[in-house]
């Protein structure tokens, strides 16, 4: 028979005979994907009631489960405390495609800028570093990223999301596959909704409630708050877990305590609940023991390759460093070549100018050395004719006055000829300035031009600096393992922060968020969420506050609530 199975990235066309089962049908998918961290998935179909009804574990047969075989998934069916436990490349790469494919669906409540965020994360997953030559401007709108819930909240039009997506994805530069699904994952983690199964449930009072199946424990919702858990139970806790029908029944560790009972809407539900329990439970159990031969085995297979993949990264990094300095370089050596022409240009277009200047110059000497020349002349001429006027006293009077009429014009022609002396000596004297000043100016322009050569050189002594020391700090860098503890604690993982690179732009991305908030489309999620920010709380905070006190104290709150 055939069958078609969904996976969170593609779909499997199967032919099986009718007689397999749902364990030997999961196991075979497993082997064909290459997983062998099989404890996190599982294969489950939609009930009645859109519950996930889990078949990895059957041994119902494919004939008998026919008429679900059409929405067959293959799926994360147990989530990590820490996503640090996923060892293998390949779990990795499943758990990043199950957990993008459902906030995308808006299947968990994920705020808007952790959204933008996170598509940032898997751009940089998908494609690795942003080049712009590498993408046109259509290539983010054929795409779908943000879930269609973020985009209805927000005032923005497709380009402001896409230049938030592309600012924080410049940011990512460096990070390969694996580290960026791990840095989303480890996002995704402090989701309130991520890894939690809900239930519709009743206490003993029949009011309705939800209840929280997840790796830490058992949490107990309001209906309308699916963020906020009011409290928790964690497994180490739990003693015994068991069904009566509709009736979900906890059994504490505590002996003082007593057996508390959760109300299902039918047995089908209740034993999907214990189904879950028990494999989260045991889950817990394991990490909390020392790894078998297997785990150790795949860890340090997984190391081997991670190692070689990092040896083949430094050494592509490396290359990539050595070109991209070579170019930068041959950038340089052009820009610098491309100034010293236009320098050279200047200096010439100056030169030719200050040639201009000093033949100029020295025309206007010339002609003031000729004007001098001849108010020489007309002085002697005037000295000669006042001798001649001295002799000629006894002369007559008609002679008398043509010889003053001629010494008066020669007065005046001389004092004209002295004005212009005087004229051409100012404009000399300015132009020797103009050319002083040219001298001036160039020299100062000298001088600029080498105090910037200088500036540009210690500027490339700096940088040159700051790049080896990046490469030391790259060559040095090395892969961490946690060191696995056999009896460890119960503590929760710390909420991951964001990294100093990003929070810059996280904050204008937020402030735009704010000025740009449709609040006729907020959800009562999101309202939640906004109160949540205003008090400081996170998920793992909430959760430290409402495990504090002892398991009666909670049971009896679960049941007045």
């Amino acid at each position: 028979m055939k069958l078609k199975v969904r996976t969170p990235s593609h779909d499997i066309d199967l032919e099986a005979v009718p007689k397999t089962t749902g364990r030997e049908l999961f196991n075979t998918l497993c082997r064909s994907l290459g997983i062998q961290e099989t404890w996190w998935f599982g294969l489950c179909y939609k009930g009645t009631e859109n519950e996930d009804v889990w078949i990895d574990k059957s041994k119902k047969t494919l004939n008998y489960l026919q008429r679900y075989l059409g929405n067959v998934r293959f799926s994360v069916k147990y989530y990590p405390e820490d996503v640090s436990e996923l060892i293998e490349f390949v779990t990795i790469e499943y758990f990043f495609n199950h957990v993008k494919s459902i906030i995308i669906n808006d299947e968990i409540f994920c705020p808007a800028d952790t959204s933008v965020l996170l598509v940032s994360y898997a751009l940089q997953a998908k494609y690795g570093d942003y080049n712009k030559s590498d993408f046109n401007e259509d290539f983010l709108k054929k795409q779908t990223l943000l879930p269609e819930r973020v985009i209805k909240q927000h005032k923005m039009d497709p380009a402001e999301w896409e230049n938030n997506i592309v600012n924080m994805w410049l940011k990512h530069r460096g990070l390969d596959k694996e580290e960026a699904m791990l840095e989303y994952l480890k996002l995704v983690q402090n989701l309130e909704m991520y890894g939690v199964t809900y239930f519709s449930i009743r206490n003993a009072k029949g009011s309705d409630l939800l209840l929280g199946v997840t790796s830490l424990g058992l949490n107990i919702y309001k209906q309308e708050d699916r963020l906020n858990p009011t409290t928790s139970f964690p497994w180490s806790e739990i003693k015994n877990l068991k069904i009566r029908g509709t009736k979900f029944i906890i059994k504490p560790t505590d002996k003082s305590g007593k057996n508390f009972t959760i109300h299902t809407t039918n047995e089908k539900i209740s034993k999907i609940i214990l189904t879950l329990g028990i494999g989260n439970h045991e889950l817990y159990v394991s990490r909390r023991k020392p790894d078998t031969p297997e785990i150790v085995k795949m860890k340090e297979k997984a190391n081997e390759v991670r190692k070689t993949k990092v040896l083949i990264r430094q050494k592509y990094n490396n290359e990539r460093v050595a070109r991209e300095e070579a170019e930068r370089r041959e950038t340089l050596y052009k820009q610098e070549l491309e100034e010293l022409k236009l320098q050279m240009e200047q200096k010439e277009a100056n030169l030719a100018n200050a040639e201009r200047t000093i033949r100029k110059l020295q025309e206007q000497l010339e002609d003031l050395k000729r004007s001098k020349e001849e108010l020489e002349f007309q002085r002697r001429e005037l000295q000669d004719m006042m001798q001649r006027l001295e002799e000629m006293k006894n002369l007559e009077a008609a002679e008398k006055q043509k010889l003053e009429e001629e010494i008066r014009n020669k007065h005046a022609e001389v004092e004209k000829i002295q004005w212009e002396v005087t004229r051409k000596d100012e404009e000399t004297r300015k132009l020797q300035e103009e050319v002083e000043e040219a001298r001036r100016r160039e020299e100062e322009a000298r001088r600029r031009q080498e105090e910037e050569r200088a500036q540009r050189e210690e500027e490339r002594r700096i940088e040159e600096e700051e790049r080896r020391r990046k490469e030391l700090e790259e060559a040095s860098r090395t892969e961490k393992e946690l060191e696995v503890l056999p009896n460890a604690d119960n503590t929760l993982p710390e909420f991951k922060q964001v990294n100093d690179q990003l929070k810059e732009q996280l904050k204008l991305l937020q402030q735009q968020l704010v000025d740009t908030r449709n609040s006729t489309e907020e959800t009562e999620l999101e309202r939640i969420h906004r109160i949540n920010l205003a008090q400081g709380r996170d998920k793992f905070k909430t959760l430290r506050d409402i495990r504090k006190g002892n398991t009666i104290r909670r049971v009896e709150m679960f049941e007045n609530m």
